[in-house]
């Protein structure tokens, strides 16, 4: 597989509080969401949440530095779903 991150990632552990704006229909509800970080580098980290993120979400991180993130990719493993996630 061709690596196509920018910068390497490294082993992190962490919880991390953050917010997501999710649309229903024509309805925007903002979601506090708390995932595990696994992997992080100057430029993004991995983590796994309990909630279906989609690529272009943007979420806003409670105590954690980058305040933002968008996601790049997401997929469903076993309950839980994996989430690249790219700081903005």
């Amino acid at each position: 597989m061709v690596e196509k991150r920018a910068a390497e990632r490294i082993p992190f552990s962490d919880k991390i509080d953050f917010l997501v704006p999710v649309s229903d229909f024509r309805e925007v509800t903002t979601l506090s969401l708390t995932c595990s970080a696994i992997d992080i580098s100057s430029s993004g980290m991995g983590i796994v949440v309990d909630y279906p993120l989609e690529p272009g979400h943007v979420l806003k991180f409670n105590n954690f530095t980058p305040d933002f993130g968008i996601v790049r990719w997401s997929r469903k493993i076993n309950e839980n779903y994996r989430a690249g996630i790219e700081f903005v």
